[in-house]
């Protein structure tokens, strides 16, 4: 069956009244679900880290960053915002496809026999095939011009990001 073009009914705008009659104040709220404008890259995520994990990565002692969520399949790098004391993003983590519990079988990495066992949290396990290290961290000031703030979570890469700090520009670690 062919599609159908329907024609989009026009809504009319309301506001809510007081009990005086008066317009209600704008809710503050409503304009903070906004749907986000900011282009986004889905090669690449930024993921807070403890700075004692970042250093393990970066010594080459932890060789999967492990997360209780799955990221989206496209996702090659990741970039590591160092929480406190650093606050930062300091790393970007060349990675592949994740590993389930059982599927690591690497016990020179700190944290992955006690993954495989299923003694985590964490349910999937991101391999770091390579590491790079920012020449200067991106403090909070800096990360506002690249669209980006200090994550609490998951968050894929502003494409500003990517493009206003490329790889070749930092210190290839392993």
């Amino acid at each position: 069956m062919p599609a159908v073009e329907t024609e989009a009914k026009t809504k009319r705008a309301t506001r809510q009244l007081t009990l005086t009659g008066n317009p209600a104040p704008s809710s503050s709220s409503k304009s903070s679900l906004k749907k986000s404008t900011v282009e986004r890259v889905y090669t690449d995520a930024v993921l807070p880290i403890k700075q004692e994990f970042t250093d393990l990565i970066a010594a080459g002692k932890k060789n999967h960053e492990y997360r209780a969520y799955k990221m989206r399949d496209t996702v090659e790098r990741i970039w590591l915002y160092t929480t406190t004391p650093t606050c930062a993003i300091t790393h970007v983590m060349v990675t592949s496809h994740p590993k389930t519990p059982g599927q690591v079988c690497d016990p020179s990495g700190v944290g992955n026999d006690d993954f495989d066992r299923g003694l985590k949290k964490s349910k999937f396990g991101y391999p770091v095939l390579g590491l790079y290290r920012l020449t200067d961290p991106l403090k909070p000031e800096a990360m506002k011009k690249c669209d980006i703030v200090p994550p609490q979570g998951l968050v894929y890469a502003p494409k500003s990001l990517v493009d206003n700090v490329p790889l070749a520009e930092m210190e290839k670690l392993f």
